[in-house]
């Protein structure tokens, strides 16, 4: 199972400098640093198993486990140099795992000095180990057998290699640069080292014998990761997700992510199998930053709440698509709802308004119809450009409504785009019911004036004259009656 989270805000004034700066150390490090650790190793492991050292070593780890004569096939069949190596191999992977056998085996309590392969098995060991010890990643990983308080600093910024390198910093940079907008920058990198601290001895108190270095920044990534889900609450957060080979987008509270985080790496940890995954670190992580986030918010409240809010745009996309899925559905009403949700946050979304009206068209005779009809017609007005949609939703509307019911001065506005479209007889029909309804419309001697100049202009004299009368005859008086006066004159 893999989450990703989606959700961040980033600023050109307040960029994530100390994420920035934790992203380029650790590639600084191992460019400059760890290049060379794979051949190193793959330089001691060429030794390892062509000197014969395998060899021994298996052999002490298969005798050791003999104790019910289960390995003695297997043990008398290495003998003799005959064991599969693919057994082999599970044996010795077994063998690596097996912190107490490795211990043991580091203290000379396997191959004892009375041991007639003792003095091969030193002299090969030592070398072994001087090999071994050329690679970064040996000196200052943490090696819970033989730690130190350096090293439990040192192995977060080691990697294994490259795509481990790579991975960490992609969960880094989608983790921590929301955080550190968070939360002031010291607390953040506080945060971060003492995660990562807390991680690597949280997996020393499991497993204190283990002789295999522990190197990574996904302990202290954990830690971000947990403290992200505090730091987020409730806020529903963008998020993708794959499980196998399905894939997807979804938004969910952040503290959800909490246990689902923390579940996915328990599960691993128990029944995963044999993995090089520091499982236990992660768990140590997560919950302790998971606990440093939730101080920070209850006693410490050094915290900017603007850095964890929810995008609008995405909050708004997201109740869209909730929407669709509804409508899809035929759940009308609850559409509606994530429509109108939508236009609570942005008034003027086009495709909410659009899907706002033919959800409410299928009962034309409401009272909300004619209020959404009147909201996609404002928004249709403002831009110049959809005067054809304009007219296709006006001509819908009547078509459905008995009675339009949209204000007298929105439908001077709409008989304006029209003249300007050159729809003259639907500007009339709207001009003419205006000044049936409310004669003392301020727009309507205009309307009137602009409509006989356009039949004028498209050849059309008697229907202008016409309308130019009107307007001399109600609005004697006006401005617009004296123009009209002198088309009449020049139209006859």
């Amino acid at each position: 199972m893999l989450i990703i989270p989606m959700t961040g805000k980033l600023s050109r004034q307040n960029p994530p400098y100390i994420t920035l700066g934790l992203i380029f150390v650790n590639f600084f490090v191992f460019f400059a640093f760890q290049l060379h650790d794979n051949r190193i190793v793959m330089e001691a492991m060429e030794f390892y198993f062509k000197s014969g050292l395998a060899s021994i070593e298996l052999e002490a780890y298969l005798e050791t486990k003999n104790t019910d004569g289960s390995y003695t096939r297997d043990l008398e069949l290495l003998r003799k140099k005959k064991l599969k190596e693919d057994r082999a191999m599970a044996h010795w992977d077994a063998m690596i795992h097996d912190s107490d056998f490795m211990s043991r085996l580091e203290n000379d309590e396997i191959i004892t000095p009375e041991d007639s392969r003792y003095e091969e098995w030193r002299e090969q060991r030592t070398r072994y180990h001087e090999m071994m010890s050329k690679a970064v990643f040996m000196r200052y990983g943490f090696t819970p057998a033989d730690r130190t308080f350096l090293t439990s600093l040192t192995y977060m910024f080691l990697h294994g290699g490259f795509m481990h390198l790579l991975m960490n910093m992609v969960f880094l940079w989608l983790a921590g640069c929301t955080l550190e907008l968070w939360c002031p920058r010291p607390f953040y990198l506080g945060l971060y080292l003492a995660t990562g601290l807390i991680s690597v001895w949280f997996f020393y108190a499991i497993y204190p014998d283990s002789t295999t270095p522990l190197v990574g920044a996904s302990g202290a990534i954990s830690g971000l990761i947990g403290a992200y889900t505090v730091a987020f609450g409730r806020t529903r957060i963008k998020i993708f997700y794959s499980l196998g080979f399905y894939f997807n987008y979804a938004r969910v509270p952040a503290i959800v992510l909490l246990p689902v985080w923390l579940g996915n790496e328990l599960f691993m940890l128990f029944f995963g199998g044999v993995s090089q995954v520091a499982y236990v670190a992660h768990i140590g992580g997560i919950i302790s930053g998971a606990l440093v986030a939730l101080l920070n918010r209850k006693v410490l409240k050094w915290t900017v709440e603007d850095a964890v809010k929810e995008d609008p745009g995405e909050r708004i996309q997201g109740l869209m698509d909730q929407g669709l899925k509804s409508l899809e559905n035929l759940k009308m009403e609850e559409a509606r709802g994530h429509f109108a949700e939508v236009l609570a946050l942005e008034p003027n979304h086009r495709p909410a308004l659009t899907n706002l009206f033919n959800i409410d068209k299928l009962s034309p005779s409401r009272d909300r119809f004619h209020q959404t009809a009147s909201l996609l017609f404002v928004n249709l007005l403002k831009d110049g450009g959809e005067r054809e949609r304009l007219y296709e939703v006006y001509q819908e509307y009547l078509g459905l409504s008995k009675r339009p019911g949209i204000g007298l001065d929105l439908l001077m506005k709409i008989a304006s785009a029209f003249l300007a479209g050159k729809r003259f007889r639907e500007a009339e029909t709207i001009i003419a019911t205006v000044l049936k309804r409310a004669p003392q419309q301020q727009r309507l001697p205009l309307a009137l004036l602009n409509l006989g100049k356009g039949y004028l202009a498209a050849g059309e004299t008697g229907r202008a004259i016409r309308c130019l009368t009107v307007l001399v005859k109600k609005y004697g008086e006006s401005p617009e009656s004296r123009l009209a006066r002198g088309l009449i004159k020049q139209a006859r």
